[in-house]
Parts: C-alpha cells; sequence; structure tokens
C-alpha cells in the first residue's frame, strides 16, 4: 500500500521541481502583476500578440519602447497578407508590469515588401 502512495507522490514532485523557474528571460507568463524590465518588454510583447492572434513571433515586427504618460508602449506590426498589415500596442504601466495589448489599425494597406518592414 505505502509503495502505491509514494510512486504517484514521487513523480509529482519531480514535475513541480521541473517546472519552477525564476528567470525573466523564460516564455512569459500571465501573471499581470508581474515586473518585466525593459529590455525583456519585446519579447514579452511578441509573446503576446503571437498567442492572442496566432501569429508566428518571427513576423512580428516592434518599434522601440515609447514612453508616454509614465506608461512604456511598444508599438508593432505584422502582415495579414501581401497587402494588409495589423498594427498593435503593447502597454506597460509606470510599475513595469503589463497592462495589455490593443490593435491600433486592422486594415491599413501594406505598401512595403512582405519580408522588408
Amino acid at each position: 500500500m505505502k509503495k502505491q502512495l509514494i510512486l504517484p507522490l514521487m513523480a509529482l514532485t519531480v514535475v513541480m521541481i521541473a517546472g519552477c523557474t525564476n528567470n525573466e528571460d523564460s516564455i512569459p507568463s500571465d501573471d499581470l502583476y508581474r515586473t518585466i524590465s525593459e529590455k525583456n518588454m519585446p519579447k514579452y510583447c511578441k509573446h503576446q500578440v503571437s498567442k492572442e492572434y496566432g501569429i508566428y513571433s518571427g513576423d512580428i515586427y516592434l518599434y522601440p519602447v515609447e514612453y508616454e504618460r509614465g506608461a512604456k508602449v511598444i508599438r508593432g506590426r505584422y502582415s495579414v497578407d501581401s497587402t494588409h498589415l495589423k498594427e498593435f500596442a503593447c502597454i506597460f504601466n509606470d510599475n513595469d508590469t503589463y497592462a495589455g495589448l490593443k490593435m491600433v489599425h486592422s486594415n491599413k494597406k501594406n505598401k512595403l515588401c512582405n519580408r522588408d518592414y
């Protein structure tokens, strides 16, 4: 009886330990209270856009961080097809926590080449 209980408990412990990480460079979590360093904000933003809209992160173009009314904003875009772009903005609060993602323009004409942003 004890052997049957110990084996699943050991497996659960291994899974819990292996899943723990405190590395800010890892894939972002959905924790809205997590502080994100400015250097990692673009990676976090790409991850959120990729997750929300199903876009491969390599197809997302980001502009440098902007400062607006105490918040940090990262604007970006991705191609929907050869003629249309979607533009978005990732917003981070003044305490460097993720505030959200909003679409800026959804049907802007793409005058650039597909890969040459």
